[in-house]
């Protein structure tokens, strides 16, 4: 069966303010008031289809209820299970503008290089065309 947000608004709920509750001091929205479940985790699954399965397979194995310790709830599952819904909670809010503004964080920048193919292969024929090149090291010098 495929799960989906859908299927599990509750517990995503819980465990994303867990995770990322709000913070007035530095006025940062927690994770539901940023948007988890409307805009953001669905991105964040979009973009990593790969651990949706593994995520709504960890969160069928908490309570549909917050408990008194949510955080330790969450790491009862597990590193692996611990992970993956971190990851993808976190991965989630990154994804919200106002959120990286207040942070000054200005996101991954998508670097495009295109390397000088012909300048590598200059360098690597010049060095192929002269051949093994070693010195023989004279007797009374191999202890230096």
């Amino acid at each position: 069966m495929t799960h989906t947000i859908d299927d599990f608004q509750t517990r995503i709920a819980w465990v994303a303010d867990a995770l990322i509750p709000s913070d007035a001091r530095f006025e940062m929205p927690s994770a539901m008031d940023a948007g988890m479940l409307e805009r953001l985790l669905p991105r964040a699954l979009k973009e990593r289809d790969d651990m949706a399965p593994s995520f709504f397979k960890a969160l069928s194995r908490l309570p549909e209820a917050r408990p008194d310790d949510p955080l330790d709830a969450i790491r009862a599952l597990g590193a692996d299970d611990f992970y993956v819904i971190s990851f993808l909670i976190a991965g989630a809010y990154f994804l919200d503008e106002a959120v990286t503004k207040r942070l000054r964080y200005p996101g991954q920048e998508a670097l495009y290089e295109t390397p000088d193919y012909d300048e590598i292969m200059e360098a690597i024929e010049r060095v192929q065309s002269r051949g093994q090149v070693y010195l023989d090291v004279p007797d009374g010098l191999e202890s230096l």
